[in-house]
């Protein structure tokens, strides 16, 4: 049996420069990237690396900043219909970019905005979330298995990072770790990092594997071709687990529900994931 995972809460100062140099960090990558200042600062080659995860930057700041900030502060009657209406601008922000004719550093982000347009209503949902949701993963994966086999053109390949975000945003709050949106459930240490190893070890081994293996058709190529498109997928769902996990959301709605369960032993859960 794994441990279960330590309260990991640095407070005061440290835990505050810690929070804005995570967001503050990420934010100032997402504007150099899009504004292609990044390579006036850093040489290029390493400028291309650090701005080909923009989308997962921006994915990071905003759905982690939304649960960590945003979600305690929101009753229970107030959460999703604002959580409707910010996703529903996102969606409209995601649209506008894939009309336009922005730089593609700035229209890369659609994906992202997609994204968000329906991750930040589910993650507003109220928890344990219905296990229907989870239909959404295998039905993701069959329109992709499909689109990849026939259709490598179509809208489902452009917008693989979007369907990557959805997937794995899923099956990372409602599968493997629901403790970071359910504060009540204990997860162990083991299950947590191994799935952040999972989430860190895509972008390595597909990148590993070079470009050239995905090339020459074929099904293989094909899916390692997708796989390499949504690297960004992986990594921002990686960084929003991370913040998460290491400054959990505080905030009156996490007062009130530590609050709840303040009458179990110290280290006992209700829940036990």
């Amino acid at each position: 049996m794994s441990p279960d995972l330590p309260a990991a809460r640095p407070d005061g100062v440290a835990r505050r420069a810690a929070v804005v140099v995570f967001y503050g960090g990420l934010a100032l990558l997402v504007v150099l990237c899009a504004s292609r200042l990044l390579t006036e600062i850093v040489p290029a080659p390493l400028a291309g690396r650090i701005a080909y995860n923009s989308e997962a930057y921006l994915f990071a700041v905003v759905l982690a900043g939304w649960i960590q900030f945003v979600l305690p502060r929101l009753d229970a009657t107030r959460r999703l219909p604002a959580a409707v209406v910010v996703g529903a601008l996102w969606g409209l922000i995601g649209v506008g970019l894939v009309l336009s004719d922005l730089p593609s550093s700035v229209r890369t982000l659609n994906e992202t905005a997609l994204a968000l347009a329906l991750l930040i209503p589910y993650v507003s949902l109220r928890r344990p979330a219905s296990p229907w949701w989870l239909v959404s993963v295998p039905a993701i994966v069959v329109l992709v298995a499909g689109a990849v086999a026939w259709a490598p053109d179509s809208w489902v390949i452009d917008q693989a990072e979007t369907l990557g975000f959805l997937v794995l945003g899923v099956l990372t709050f409602d599968v493997v770790d629901k403790g970071l949106l359910q504060p009540e459930v204990t997860v162990s240490a083991a299950r947590r990092w191994g799935w952040c190893g999972v989430l860190l070890l895509e972008p390595v081994v597909v990148s590993g594997l070079g470009t050239g293996m995905r090339e020459g058709g074929g099904a293989s190529a094909a899916t390692l071709e997708f796989l390499g498109r949504v690297h960004e997928s992986f990594f921002g769902v990686l960084l929003v687990v991370l913040v998460l996990a290491l400054f959990p959301r505080k905030g009156p709605a996490d007062t009130a529900e530590r609050r709840v369960t303040s009458t179990q032993p110290v280290g006992v859960s209700s829940t036990r994931e």
